[in-house]
């Protein structure tokens, strides 16, 4: 079932996300989601929000390389 397959892989890239991340900055996550291929993310902090924005194509390629297909395109921070 592709529908099933797409959440499975958009829950795995949740997945990586929070791996990436790590621990100490997912208190400051209020929400994470994915929606059309896009990863929304909502912050507790301006500061972090700003310097997520700095490294969204570094987290973009590696949530793709990790999950092995061209699953997100780009990350809303909010």
């Amino acid at each position: 079932n592709p529908k099933l397959s797409t959440r499975l892989d958009e829950l795995d890239a949740l997945y990586v996300w929070n791996g990436i991340i790590g621990k100490q900055l997912q208190s400051y996550i209020t929400d994470a989601r994915i929606h059309k291929e896009i990863l929304y993310v909502k912050l507790s902090s301006s500061t972090l929000r700003n310097e997520l924005s700095y490294k969204k194509t570094e987290i973009i390629t590696q949530i793709n390389n990790k999950i092995g297909k061209e699953l997100v395109k780009d990350i809303v921070l909010k």
